[in-house]
């Protein structure tokens, strides 16, 4: 499971902004969470922030780390054209899998 709450969907960003959400997998926990563009892989979040809220709806989840689940990292996208695009998720889980997360649009503006 996962979730970028910032920036909000369809938000107009500058080519360089913040990207902050929370994420977990049951079992096992996450290793690392990416940020992508287009599919396309622009930065290794910071994992491990607490945030509380997501076990308030999921309590039987069994990820390890809660409440540590929150990520943020900073995106320069000063490569991708203006206009909109696809920011999404890639999660690394401690068994070795890989999800991608569902896409949300975002408008690049200089």
């Amino acid at each position: 499971m996962a979730w970028v709450d910032r920036p909000a969907i369809d938000a107009r960003v500058p080519s360089v902004f913040e990207v902050a959400g929370w994420a977990f997998k049951d079992g096992v926990g996450l290793e690392a969470v990416q940020v992508t563009l287009d599919g396309k892989p622009v930065s290794r979040a910071a994992y491990g922030f607490v945030n509380r809220g997501p076990h308030l709806y999921w309590p039987k989840s069994t990820d390890p780390d809660h409440p540590r689940i929150g990520f943020r990292a900073q995106v320069d996208a000063s490569a991708f054209a203006p206009g909109r695009h696809w920011l999404g998720l890639r999660l690394h889980g401690r068994d070795g899998s890989v999800e991608e997360w569902s896409e949300t649009s975002i408008d690049i503006h200089r």
